[in-house]
């Protein structure tokens, strides 16, 4: 038996409206892409050959899903229009088809399957049609009939419609509940209900209560709370004292310091409220806000930018630090050079070109330290670790004038570790340089 898997842009528009840059195949589902649910039901039907047809572009799942040997079957992709019913999609895919007997899975709809039952009798079925139906969808059968290849009587199977935020909200919640019995899905956990991706830090203070499912490079810091009903999506940020309850975070997300969030969907900067569909875009990046990608292309990037603003600075500033640091040093005035009282001709210069930072220049060439990060003294930065932590010549909280405790400062740090791009530290680095020069460092 083979599977069409048909989803029309019509059907699934609330999608891109209300989770903008989401293709809905791939939206997750307890972080599960939808399309891996139909795929997974299609194999436990006996499908080895599926082809996903849309009227909309298929790139991010060609790119996502490739030819389907990761789930040993075969996967192709085509392409339908907006009008096309059943008899169309047939026709237009008879080559695909063959004589073979077809199964339809049209519709942004769940299935409600279970992982532990035979539906490999669907292909002997004698009346074909419709087997399963709802608003938003069907599964049909078309073709002649296969032999059974089991004895088993055919399990139920229902539909259930993705048609609105909160029905999608509820699936996922559902699955949640009842995934761990019914359906695969990713991650590990010590004990049901609670499913860990790859590369998660969970501090020690913080507190995960079942069910949640966690995705993959997330890390949670201390004294967050996370669950009981709680969705964490891949490279998410959960940061000190925050509490996720009955609601769903999705990826690319920094959660700030203290945020409460309850029965809400949170992507990126902005907050959902899956029942009324009413949406809130936080102001304030420090609270909520989306997190760039951490490709090992990005990191190779910015330690080649970083690097070159590091030399060009080396270059520049060679003959003040030549002339100034012997008399400074004679002085014992060298070390804080912008915060020293009463400066003279000399400590006034030195402060203005932040030579005090100059011998930590190096380090940037070797990569053992960013040109701008999260800590600038190595004392400072050994008691903060991961990959929020860039230790660094320059800190990312000199570039606000506000950050003037050591809390404000940290979380402009991880803030702008989280958030910044290559290009955008040289910006950031040339206010760190104009703001030293009344800037005092935290202790």
């Amino acid at each position: 038996m083979k599977t069409l898997i048909a989803i029309k842009e019509a059907d699934c528009n609330w999608m891109r409206e209300t989770l903008p840059g989401t293709q809905p195949l791939l939206a997750p589902l307890c972080n599960k892409p939808f399309v891996e649910y139909l795929i997974d039901f299609a194999i436990l039907a006996g499908c080895r050959e599926i082809r996903l047809l849309s009227d909309g572009p298929l790139s991010q799942i060609e790119e996502y899903c490739g030819n389907g040997s990761r789930w040993g079957i075969e996967l192709t992709y085509a392409n339908l229009h907006p009008s096309d019913g059943e008899p169309e999609l047939l026709r237009k895919n008879r080559k695909f088809c063959g004589e073979e007997r077809t199964m339809i899975l049209s519709g942004c709809t769940f299935i409600d399957y279970d992982k532990t039952l035979d539906y490999r009798g669907l292909a002997s079925i004698d009346s074909g049609g419709t087997i399963a139906s709802c608003p938003g969808g069907s599964i049909t059968l078309a073709g002649p009939l296969e032999p059974s290849l089991t004895d088993q009587p055919l399990p139920p199977v229902g539909l259930t419609p993705i048609g609105d935020l909160k029905s999608y909200c509820r699936i996922a919640m559902t699955t949640l509940e009842t995934g761990s019995s019914r359906y695969v899905l990713p991650g590990y956990g010590g004990e049901p209900g609670c499913a860990i991706g790859r590369n998660v830090t969970i501090s020690k203070t913080a507190q995960i209560h079942k069910p949640a499912s966690i995705g993959n490079n997330v890390r949670i810091l201390p004294g967050a709370v996370i669950g009981p009903s709680a969705i964490i999506g891949s490279n998410v940020i959960i940061d000190k004292g925050s509490t996720i309850k009955e609601s769903i975070i999705l990826d690319n997300t920094y959660i700030g310091e203290q945020l409460e969030i309850e029965g809400r969907i949170a992507s990126k900067n902005t907050l959902i409220d899956p029942e009324s569909g009413v949406t809130l875009a936080m102001q304030d990046p420090h609270l909520l806000a989306g997190i760039n990608g951490g490709a090992t292309a990005l990191v190779l990037w910015r330690k080649i930018v970083h690097a070159l603003a590091a030399a060009l600075l080396l270059l520049l500033l060679s003959i003040p630090f030549a002339i100034l640091y012997p008399l400074l040093r004679l002085r014992g005035k060298w070390q804080d050079v912008p915060s020293i009282p009463n400066a003279g001709l000399a400590e006034s210069i030195a402060s203005a070109f932040s030579l005090d930072r100059y011998p930590l220049l190096p380090g940037v060439l070797t990569g053992r330290l960013a040109i701008i990060g999260s800590r600038t003294h190595e004392n400072r930065a050994a008691n903060h670790t991961g990959t929020d932590c860039r230790p660094a010549v320059f800190s990312y909280a000199e570039t606000e004038a506000w950050a003037a405790t050591e809390s404000d400062a940290a979380i402009v740090e991880r803030y702008h570790a989280l958030h910044s791009t290559p290009l955008g530290d040289i910006g950031m680095t040339i206010q760190a340089l104009i703001n030293r020069i009344h800037y005092r460092n935290p202790t």
